[in-house]
Parts: structure tokens; sequence; C-alpha cells
């Protein structure tokens, strides 16, 4: 028997950062998602597997969920199944393990009959699936088993519900995994992650991945499987490459035939620009620098609207990174802004060496590093508190890098903490501070 299935994920539905802009962002994400339904729908693929992160939010906008519903409309009308996992940020868990509810059950309909949401502890306490927790069938031969997000405790998931979903008449088996796999995808510190050899032996066809949004390409395992990760649909932040992507997998036989990435385009250029200097440079010279970049950037948009950062990197050779003429940028692209080829323009803070000699600013009036002079008594431990005040000072200006309720996220923390620690050489504190 033969099979053709589109695998993707990470859609992030209601993704509205950066929030001035954020029904351009919405309406982005929505696109992507569409885009994967319509050519679901135009190949005639016997269904379509979502690795989680349907939405970015528990609480997605509710026109963003009548959206979602209505593409599943269109799937239940040409009869195609959408198997679909949570994911981190879908909800269902609280921080101590809590069941909570998921905003996929938010697209329930009595028109959509298509859509399985997949998740062991979910099945397992459901009168419908109690049956069948954690995998669902695609006409007796194929079984889909779905592993939901749950973090540091997802391998003890997998032991316990795989073994239930095994039997000997099933043709093939898919795996839908929302984690990061150390050994195939990315594994940031101190993330949850499962290790490729803990799957490679495991008796699925085909291991559908999500959570780690750059694309990887298929993988074939020692096992005879194969193991692929499709990343997102959208560009979530300014930091993930560009190029998004959908799969479009074959199997017959019970083995994977063929494993197709296939494009997704997107209404909007992300982009950080860099800009970089190995030698002193003057506040100016950055900004002159920030907006050739820019234009050498829209040249080459090919009409997508632009979502822009700008990063400043090196040594000023006067001044402080405040000396930076942004108001200048600001003013040279405003035209762009009223034209809407230009959506959004932010600084990150600036990573910029400065002349301690040079420094007299003073902030909302007040004589900042005079104060830590008074404190300290010494004019380097004055020099290098201030420093840090105004390296913090420009993390605070970026809501990227701040919670909610206005503190530093643990990025940023840790950020500014290895620069208190290289400033005054402590070393030796790095084990308690990471």
């Amino acid at each position: 028997m033969s099979v053709r299935f589109i695998h993707f994920g990470d859609t992030h539905l209601s993704r509205t950062y950066p929030s001035s802009i954020a029904p351009e962002r919405v309406k982005a994400f929505n696109s992507a998602f569409r885009y994967v339904i319509e050519k679901a729908i135009e190949r005639d693929v016997d269904f379509i597997v979502h690795t989680g992160d349907l939405f970015d939010k528990v609480n997605p906008w509710p026109s963003v969920v009548n959206f979602v519903k209505t593409q599943l409309v269109s799937l239940d009308e040409h009869g195609i199944p959408f198997y679909v996992i949570r994911g981190n940020h879908d909800g269902g868990f609280d921080s101590e393990g809590v069941l909570r509810g998921c905003s996929i059950d938010l697209v329930r309909h009595p028109r959509v009959s298509v859509l399985e949401f997949i998740d062991p502890v979910y099945d397992s306490i459901s009168h419908e699936h109690s049956r069948t927790p954690g995998f669902r069938d695609y006409l007796d031969s194929i079984r889909i088993v779905g592993m939901g997000y749950f973090g540091h405790n997802t391998e003890r998931y997998l032991r316990r519900y795989i073994p239930q979903a095994l039997r000997s008449d099933v043709d093939a088996y898919i795996l839908l995994l929302h984690v990061f796999v150390e050994g195939y995808t990315a594994h940031p510190p101190g993330e949850p992650y499962v290790p490729l050899s803990s799957l490679e032996e495991l008796p699925f066809a085909y291991i559908a991945v999500g959570h780690d949004h750059e694309y990887h390409p298929p993988l074939k395992l020692k096992g005879g499987g194969c193991i692929a990760c499709s990343g997102s649909s959208e560009k979530w932040d300014f930091y993930e490459k560009d190029g998004k992507f959908f799969y479009v997998v074959t199997l017959r036989g019970g083995h994977v035939v063929s494993v197709k990435e296939e494009n997704i385009p997107s209404p909007h250029l992300t982009k950080v620009i860099l800009v970089e200097s190995d030698t002193p440079r003057p506040p100016e010279w950055f900004a002159k620098q920030a907006l050739n970049r820019i234009m050498e950037v829209i040249k080459s948009s090919d009409g997508k609207k632009l979502i822009l950062r700008i990063k400043f990197k090196g040594e000023l050779s006067k001044g402080t990174p405040s000396d930076i003429p942004l108001d200048v940028i600001y003013r040279s692209v405003e035209r762009l802004r009223k034209s809407g080829e230009l959506l959004y323009l932010d600084v990150s803070p600036p990573d910029l060496d400065i002349r301690l000699e040079d420094i007299k600013v003073k902030t909302e009036g007040l004589d900042i590093r005079g104060m830590l002079l008074d404190i300290l008594g010494k004019e380097e431990r004055a020099d290098k508190a201030f420093e840090i005040f105004n390296y913090a000072r420009n993390l605070f200006k970026d809501d990227e890098n701040l919670t909610r309720d206005g503190n530093l996220k643990d990025q940023a923390l840790k950020r500014l903490k290895r620069r208190i620690l290289q400033l005054w050489d402590l070393s030796d504190l790095n084990g308690e501070w990471s």
C-alpha cells in the first residue's frame, strides 16, 4: 500500500510579536498555514501530520481560531485527516504538571471530523480515545503515534505509551514528537531533549519532529526508519534562518520512499542587519553604515515588506552607544514606513566596547558615574560599575528581553551576568551564576 502525506508544524498562529505590527504578523502566519493546507488539497494527499505549536499562545485571537476552523472545514470537504500533537505553546499543563486545558480544543467543530488531536494523557481521560491513548490509525494500516510536549518527562512517556501502540498487523508506524533531539536538531543548554540513540531502534518508518524552528534535512536511521524536522512555517523571531519548508512524504510497503521539502512563501523579509567593525569607529560611522545596509536589503527584498533589526558590534573610538545618532536612521527611513515597505525597525542593545575615560554621561539629570565613584571610592571600580549600568539599561530598552512583568528574561539575564563576570574577572563564580 502506498500513502502520501504532508508533514509540517510550529505554525505559531496568533503570533503577535513585534506588538506594534501584530495584525501584519498574524496575517503572515495565517498565510503560511493556508498555503500548506491548499497544497495538501491540490496534491490530494492522504493526510497531514502537524508536530505541535499549532498556536503561539494558550489564548489565541478569536479571529485566528475561526480561521483555523475554516481551513479544517476545507480539509473535511476533501476527506484529508489532520493529525496534530500538543506543543509547549499550545498549553496543556502548568509548571507543576497539572492538566489545565489546551488551545487545540478551541478548533473542535461539528463540521470538522478530520481533526485528530493525539495526546496520551488527554486520550487516557477521554471517553472517545481512552482505548487508543497516544495513537490513531489511518485505514487500519498506518498507525500514527503522537507525543505532545512533556519536557523532561518525554522519554518516560515514550517508554510508557509506545509499547501499547505496537501490534503485528500494522503496515507502518509514524511518530510525532515535539521536543529537541540531541544528535539531530538543536539542543539549547538546559532545554529538555531526547537522544537520537533512543529513537534509532524504534519500529517507526517516519519520525516527524517539531519544536526546533530550523529546517533539518531528513536523516536515515540505523533501524531503517527516517527522521525529519520541517521547522517553523514562518519566522518566529529575527534570528531564524531564511527559508521555511514543509515535507511531502511517500510511504510504500511500510517504508519511506521519498521525503521532498517544499518552500513556504512569506510576505515579509525578517532580518537582522549586523553593523560590525574590527577597528574603533566613531558613533556616526555606525549610523551611516546601518543606513547603507538598510538600502542594500531594500534592493534585494523582492517586494517583500521589511521587518528589520539593527545590531551594532565592535568598538567605539569615542563616546558611548547612546551617542550613535539613531534619530538620523529613523528619519531617513520614514518614507519607507509611510509607503508600507518597512513595517518595523528596531535597534538591539549595542555590543560595543567603549573608552571608559571618555564617559561623562548623565542620566535623567543625575551624575550616575559620580554617584558610583562616591560609593565605591576608586575610579577603576566606578568605571566598571558604570559600564554595567549602561549595559543593563540597554537590555531593558528592548521589549524582547523582558517578561510580561518587566523583568529580564533568562537569556538576557545570562548575558548581563556574563558581562559582569568578564568585566570584574569573576570567572570562579561562573558555575554558580550559570
